[in-house]
């Protein structure tokens, strides 16, 4: 069974023990600052016995690793993107989906949902919005300033 250990300059890595004529001997699988599927990937494919990837990673959290999140990201932005430009996904998924989110408790701005649309838009289209704003901001009229009475000087008391 593969094992992590911490490194002193604060990477980790995923071992294994093998056996040799000198005596039982660590292999390195895969070195990482944050534990994520290509690495969890990379140490499956190095490895000589079994390997269980949920024990593997679950043993990189417990030492300290952190869960690198990009690769996740990525496909959540790609997902919003896909369903921005009007595709769907099958139903079974869809609602696989809707019911494993359901589970997360974080808290939603209210200003999420409006901006949610303009994660999957490309460059030309927020810069074409942004176009689009700047015009309509050239057209709204000039702020005008108040001729007449200014407000009183307030005077101090200890004077």
């Amino acid at each position: 069974m593969a094992f992590v250990v911490t490194r002193r300059d604060g990477r980790f890595e995923i071992r294994e023990s093998v056996s040799t004529p000198q005596g039982p001997r660590a292999r390195t699988l895969a070195t990482f600052r944050a534990v994520n599927d290509t690495v969890l990937l990379q140490a499956e494919r190095r490895a000589e016995r079994p390997f269980d990837r949920r024990k593997v990673e679950a043993k990189a959290l417990a030492v300290g690793a952190s869960r690198d999140t990009r690769e996740t990201v990525r496909l959540a932005h790609s997902l919003l993107e896909d369903l921005h430009l009007g595709r769907s996904l099958p139903p079974l998924l869809a609602a696989a989906l809707a019911h494993r989110l359901a589970d997360t408790h974080t808290p939603m701005p209210d200003s999420l949902p409006p901006l949610a649309d303009w994660i999957g838009s490309t460059p030309q289209e927020r810069g074409e919005a942004l176009r689009d704003l700047l015009r309509l901001t050239d057209r709204l009229p000039a702020a005008r300033r108040r001729r007449g009475k200014a407000f009183p000087r307030l005077a101090s008391s200890l004077a």
